[in-house]
């Protein structure tokens, strides 16, 4: 039984439409071994406006980072998850701008060490939001928005919070895992397989996690008035996996983490940590990669076996604030095929008289 608790009430379609609007994430453009391997040759550091609050505090960090695709304007909203564990704090969902002048449309990546202005500052009730992946919105429908999704690691729960071009919209609806094995949710992947989305659902402390999916057409809604709006009631439970128990400091993947296609059709979940100091953002910042499949008995589940496919390091990290895997970081695919891995500090510092974190996106190689 799914337990699934909508914030919106959404029509559906029993009919099929033509859905190549709906986003797919692109294949890598290598296989996973040839991607890895050259994933450290070309990185870009930029910065994040920041604020005291998201300074040094013992327990409270940042989380993960995420970008937007690209608004019509031409600019991108980028996204950091950021824990407040004190008594009476709330989390914090991060947004921040992307200029034009900081990214290469043509490149589809960050091509100056600029600072990303803070647009919001979003509270929300669970204390320690982990992974966040973003989804875009149908381009003929709606393509000055998206959603992002948000794990809330001890509610048990994904929240799907609308974005357009103007900013925050407001959260749209939430799923609460109440059962299928999950004991938190620290990670949060949605990628396309043919003509479903699938939702997973990933618990890295206990190596578990839970699989759903839905049709492209009843997601989003398809010729009907709501076509572009999001409806996560057509989301259905699949099956629940078990993971490796540990790919590095005793922790199962995630919870900075993706769901990638490689140029061989082979499927793989990514993730990176820091290796000397474990959770602390210090040492060298390893990049691993392990096998998940789509089976034909229409189930999803990753290789439990704890040896990557394949596995490389994107160099080291010496402090709490600087771009490193435990922090503000994340992947991404480009329009082009090429991994990318975001590395950002855990804390801001201060920078004269302002506080900034640091990031740094380094990516595969082009061909």
């Amino acid at each position: 039984m799914k337990h699934i608790i909508p914030t919106v009430i959404l029509g559906l379609s029993s009919s099929v439409y033509a859905t190549s609007d709906a986003y797919q994430q692109p294949r890598l453009n290598l296989s996973m071994v040839q991607v890895l391997s050259s994933l450290a040759n070309s990185c870009q550091a930029f910065v994040a406006d920041t604020e005291v609050d998201h300074s040094f505090e013992i327990s409270d960090h940042h989380q993960s980072f995420a970008l937007s695709h690209q608004w019509s304007n031409g600019t991108h909203t980028a996204f950091i998850s950021h824990s407040e564990t004190g008594s009476d704090d709330e989390g914090q969902i991060l947004a921040f701008q992307v200029t034009e002048s900081m990214f290469d449309p043509n490149q589809d990546l960050i091509s100056g060490h600029e600072t990303m202005p803070l647009e919001d500052k979003i509270y929300i009730s669970e204390q320690h939001p982990s992974g966040i992946a973003w989804l875009p919105a149908p381009t003929n429908s709606a393509k000055d928005q998206g959603y992002l999704l948000v794990a809330s690691q001890y509610e048990k729960t994904v929240r799907f919070r609308k974005f357009t071009i103007d900013g925050d919209k407001g959260q749209v609806a939430t799923l609460t895992q109440t059962d299928h094995k999950i004991e938190e949710i620290t990670d949060v992947w949605i990628n396309r397989h043919e003509d479903d989305y699938w939702l997973i659902l990933h618990d890295m402390d206990n190596a578990q996690g839970a699989a759903y999916k839905a049709s492209v057409a009843d997601l989003f809604q398809y010729g009907t008035d709501n076509e572009g709006e999001i409806n996560i009631r057509a989301f259905s439970y699949v099956n629940s996996y078990t993971s490796p128990s540990n790919t590095g400091c005793n922790k199962s993947l995630g919870q900075n983490a993706q769901l990638v296609e490689d140029s061989t059709g082979n499927w793989y979940i990514v993730h990176a940590y820091t290796d000397t100091t474990c959770g602390a953002n210090m040492g060298t910042n390893q990049v691993k990669a392990y096998p998940a499949y789509f089976n034909d008995d229409g189930t999803f589940n990753v290789a439990t076996s704890p040896t990557p496919a394949a596995s490389t390091s994107v160099g080291y990290s010496i402090s709490v604030t600087d771009e490193g895997a435990d922090g503000a970081t994340g992947f991404r695919v480009t329009n082009d095929g090429r991994l990318v891995v975001y590395l950002g500090g855990q804390y801001a510092s201060l920078d004269g008289f302002d506080y900034k974190t640091y990031l740094k996106e380094c990516r595969s190689s082009k061909y």
